[in-house]
C-alpha cells in the first residue's frame, strides 16, 4: 500500500525545499507543539502559523503531522518533544509497528489491517501506547519515539 511508502526523495533533499521560517516550524511540529503553542512561540499569528504549513505539507507532499515529525527526525531534527524528560517505557515490537505506521501516516484502519484487528481495537491500542508513552497525540508519540531511539534503532525494517 503507497502510504507507508516514504516518498522517493530523501527526507534532507525535501527539506531543504523549505525556507528558514519552514523549517523552524517543521521542527516545532516534530517537537509535538500544535498550531496554538507554536505561534506563541515564536511570535506569529495562529493563522500565519497555519499558512506556513499549508506551504510546508505541499511541498513535502504529506497533510499527516506525524509524518512532518518523522521526516524532521529522520532528516536529523534533534526532537524536543513536550514529556521528554519522562521515562522510556518498554515497548513490545508490535508496539513499535504500531509507532512505525504512525510515523508513516497510518490512521486507526490502517493500523487495524497491518496488526489484524478490528478499526475499534485498533483505537484503542493506539490510545493505550500513547498513554502509555506519556504522549499527547500521534505526533508527539513519533517525537517521543525519536527521541528515545525507538523509530530510528533499526532504519534497515523502515522502507
Amino acid at each position: 500500500m503507497e502510504l507507508f511508502v516514504m516518498p522517493a526523495h530523501s527526507p534532507p533533499v525535501l527539506l531543504h525545499l523549505l525556507t528558514p521560517r519552514e523549517t523552524e516550524i517543521l521542527g516545532l511540529v516534530a517537537d509535538g507543539l500544535g498550531n496554538r503553542e507554536i505561534a506563541a512561540r515564536i511570535g506569529l499569528a495562529e493563522d500565519t502559523v497555519k499558512g506556513y504549513l499549508r506551504s510546508i505539507r505541499t511541498k513535502l507532499g504529506t497533510s499527516r503531522r506525524p509524518v512532518l515529525a518523522d521526516m524532521a527526525c529522520r532528516a536529523g531534527h534533534a526532537a524536543r518533544p513536550k514529556g521528554a524528560a519522562a521515562v522510556r517505557p518498554e515497548i513490545s515490537d508490535a508496539e513499535t509497528t504500531t509507532l512505525r505506521l504512525l510515523a508513516q501516516g497510518a490512521g486507526a484502519r490502517e493500523v487495524a489491517k497491518a496488526q489484524l484487528m478490528s478499526h475499534h481495537t485498533a483505537k484503542k491500542c493506539i490510545r493505550r501506547l500513547l498513554d502509555k508513552m506519556g504522549a499527547s497525540d500521534a505526533v508527539h508519540g513519533v517525537s517521543l519515539a525519536w527521541s528515545w531511539h525507538i523509530l530510528n534503532a533499526d532504519e534497515g525494517a523502515r522502507s
